[in-house]
C-alpha cells in the first residue's frame, strides 16, 4: 500500500543518523576500561600505604585531614597513571570486549 506524498528515505536516513558509530562505540568502551583501570589503581595505592604504616606521622603529622589527602591523591594518581597506559589492565579488557560487541 502507498501512500500519496509519502517516501520512506527520510525515515531511513534518520535511523542511520541517530544510531552511533562502530567508533564512537569503541571510544566509549575503552574510556570504561580505562575508568575501571583507574579503580583498581586507587585501591591498589590504597591498599600499599596501608602495608607501609603510611597512616600516621606523614608530612602533615597525620590525621583525618591528611588521610583524605592521600585518598584523593591517590585517587588522581591511579586516574593520570591508566590514562597513561596503567599496568595494562584497560588495554586487554578493551581488546578482549571489542570483540564481543553487539
Amino acid at each position: 500500500m502507498q501512500i500519496e506524498g509519502f517516501t520512506p528515505e527520510p525515515l531511513a536516513q534518520a535511523a542511520t543518523a541517530s544510531a552511533p558509530s562502530k567508533a564512537q562505540d569503541e571510544a566509549k568502551l575503552k574510556e570504561a576500561c580505562q575508568q575501571l583501570e583507574s579503580v583498581f589503581l586507587n585501591q591498589m595505592l590504597a591498599q600499599m600505604r596501608k602495608c607501609a604504616g603510611g597512616e600516621g606521622g606523614g608530612l602533615l603529622g597525620g590525621g583525618q585531614g591528611e588521610q583524605m589527602f592521600q585518598g584523593m591523591l591517590d585517587q588522581e594518581r591511579a586516574k593520570v597513571w591508566s590514562q597513561d597506559g596503567g599496568v595494562g589492565l584497560a588495554s586487554i579488557l578493551f581488546e578482549q570486549m571489542k570483540g564481543q560487541q553487539l
